[in-house]
């Protein structure tokens, strides 16, 4: 039987701030799995065995992040794309068009039944995953099945203060900014690490099934990176009219008020346990906002984890330090 290696956190000041300020009434305790160390819940040992070993399609699509680094944003764009524009079919909930593959009890699941329910889809299926590449189901690892991938991924600054503001309206989390900052430089925030999610899927981007795309570039050129998508996709070029209605679709202020796609509910949900929640998930789509919001001290100590996570790899400095493209 699958047993996933895993470890709790220590008891240590991180350990405090993770049990104290990080858990919910969902999650009252979270472990470090995998060779990766993930950070997540508890829970997730009753999950593992079923992802480790589910039945992967080549024609599966599966929209790969770390938290907050344009996941929604790529999973609507690729969903459409995949499905000829079908902007009637969008008004679904993003989150049953493309659930969240490992974690469905975040999304009020019974994940016995989602993983019927998907081994019993008859395709093409949807996944998103906060997963790192070492935790995803063993066929895609051992390269037996070469379903779609696409990783999106945003500078590390950018994705933390969205992180920290997404968790405090959604996720229930009660840490500060700077206590979060501990968390998330140690590894320990919910999905784990943030390098080792983005080196370990930009170490496999020659692979043909492998996309990488990053948010900043996706606010600079939206056009081009949906035309980038498209033909991975295999999917037949957009007209003008087309790109243009789908590039309106997917901007910011469409988003943000997309009942399909802004978890409103989630957020609704959120403020009947806590009145005090003021926030929305979809919050304001901006490039180096960090700049606003972070201590001149707290981006030093950002730009020394950079350093440490950078060194002897071909990552791109520029972006990884001020996230340009």
């Amino acid at each position: 039987m699958f047993n996933l290696k895993k470890i709790e956190i220590v008891d240590d000041e991180v350990g405090k701030i993770v049990k104290r300020d990080l858990t919910n009434d969902i999650i009252d305790a979270y472990l470090l799995f995998g060779e990766d160390r993930v950070c997540l819940p508890k829970y997730y040992e009753e999950i593992e065995a079923e992802v480790e070993n589910f039945e992967i399609r080549n024609d599966d699509v599966i929209v790969a992040s770390f938290p907050r680094t344009g996941t929604t944003w790529t999973q609507e764009m690729v969903w459409l794309l995949k499905n000829d524009l079908d902007y009637e079919g969008a008004k679904t909930n993003i989150r049953v068009r493309f659930p969240y593959f490992e974690l469905p009890e975040l999304c009020n699941r019974n994940w016995k039944q989602f993983f019927d329910d998907l081994r019993n889809d008859s395709g093409p299926r949807f996944l998103k995953t906060h997963h790192p590449f070492s935790l995803l189901p063993k066929q895609i690892r051992d390269g037996s099945r070469t379903p779609k991938i696409i990783f999106v991924m945003r500078n590390s600054k950018d994705a933390f203060i969205s992180y920290h503001h997404m968790g405090l309206c959604a996720m229930g989390w009660r840490a500060n900014r700077e206590d979060f900052a501990k968390a998330y430089l140690a590894d320990k925030v919910m999905c784990g690490s943030y390098w080792k999610t983005v080196h370990g899927y930009c170490n496999m981007r020659h692979l043909p099934n492998i996309l990488i795309l990053k948010y900043e570039e996706m606010i600079k050129d939206l056009r081009s990176v949906v035309q980038k998508t498209c033909a991975f996709l295999e999917k037949d070029p957009l007209s003008e009219e087309q790109l243009q209605k789908l590039c309106t679709h997917l901007s910011f202020k469409s988003m943000k008020s997309n009942p399909a796609v802004n978890y409103q509910q989630l957020i609704d949900d959120r403020k009947r346990y806590n009145p005090t929640i003021n926030g929305s998930f979809i919050r304001s789509g901006k490039v180096h906002g960090c700049k606003e919001e972070m201590s001149p001290k707290l981006i030093s100590e950002f730009d020394e984890w950079i350093k440490k996570n950078i060194e002897n790899t071909d990552f791109d400095e520029r972006y990884a330090y001020f996230g340009e493209v």
